[in-house]
């Protein structure tokens, strides 16, 4: 029993020698390899560490660097009290109003050519046209009677909105309102006219000379009506250009309007010169008074007291 007891003494020692020396081999190893990774992080610290303090110290000499040049620059002033302005509403004022009004306008006169296209192109052949047709033409523009009046009433609208626009640029209102000054104008060609046409009838029936005041009032109204067609084109592009261009546009306007005033009393003196016997000047100082001085004064009282 001796000898097996000493061989198991002998065996376990040597176990528990080779377990001790195990354990001794890894500890020694995990000490190393824990002693390296702490060298290793401590090396990283100190890294970001450094790489901080220098960043800090950039952003330092950044922000100091910015505080001197804006503090130098005589264009900034840093170093006073700041101070404020207090901001107010914008208040849009576009030309949506006026857009609207000359949609109208060309509405009615693109419906007006659709339905009355004879009457339309009569028109124009009838004022500018001198062969022996005229009779005829003028015969059929005579018959119609609610195209006439329809024209005549699209005369007032747009010359009214041409003299309304002209007070816009021109003399801009300050007593009366612009939606009602632009009504005032319409109305006051309309009631013009009106007046005209009234009193050229009276005459004509007191002095027995219908017929011949029938033809001059057809000629007046004829050139009316040519122009508020022609007015159209200018009404757009004075209401929507450029305040540059508005001096030229309006000249051009007013031009091409004497132009056809001139040609209405041409046409209106060769009626009448056949008919009865007129003296130039006479017919001259009737054109004075019964054209020039009512358009002077209507536009002095709009002046004086509307604007």
């Amino acid at each position: 029993m001796k000898g097996p007891m000493k061989s198991i003494l002998f065996f376990l020692f040597l176990y528990s020698n080779c377990v001790f020396s195990q354990l001794h081999r890894d500890t020694t190893y995990a000490l190393k390899k824990d002693s390296s990774l702490l060298t290793i992080a401590n090396t990283t610290v100190a890294k970001i560490d450094s790489s901080l303090a220098a960043s800090q110290i950039k952003v330092k000499s950044y922000h100091s660097i910015i505080n001197d040049l804006l503090s130098s620059n005589k264009f900034i002033n840093v170093k006073d009290a700041p101070f404020y302005f207090i901001a107010e509403k914008k208040q849009f004022a576009g030309k949506e109003f006026v857009f609207y009004i000359l949609c109208t306008v060309v509405l009615i006169l693109a419906i007006f050519k659709t339905f009355y296209k004879s009457y339309f192109d009569n028109l124009f052949r009838v004022f500018f046209n001198t062969s022996l047709r005229q009779t005829q033409l003028t015969d059929q523009l005579l018959q119609a009677k609610l195209p006439s009046f329809i024209l005549n009433i699209f005369f007032t609208i747009s010359a009214g909105i041409f003299l309304w626009l002209l007070f816009t640029y021109y003399h801009p209102p300050q007593l009366i309102n612009t939606k009602l000054l632009l009504l005032f104008c319409i109305l006051g060609i309309g009631v013009l006219y009106f007046v005209k046409y009234c009193t050229l009838k009276f005459f004509g029936w007191l002095s027995t000379m219908q017929q011949t005041v029938d033809s001059y009032i057809f000629i007046i109204f004829l050139v009316n009506k040519i122009s508020g067609i022609v007015l159209v084109p200018f009404l757009i592009i004075l209401a929507f250009s450029l305040p540059l261009w508005i001096h030229y546009i309006t000249t051009v306007a007013i031009f091409i309007i004497i132009l056809f005033f001139l040609s209405r009393y041409i046409k209106t003196y060769g009626v009448l010169n056949n008919k009865l016997p007129l003296n130039a000047f006479h017919f001259l100082i009737y054109i004075i008074a019964t054209e020039i001085i009512p358009i002077l004064i209507l536009y002095k009282v709009t002046i004086d007291y509307l604007i």
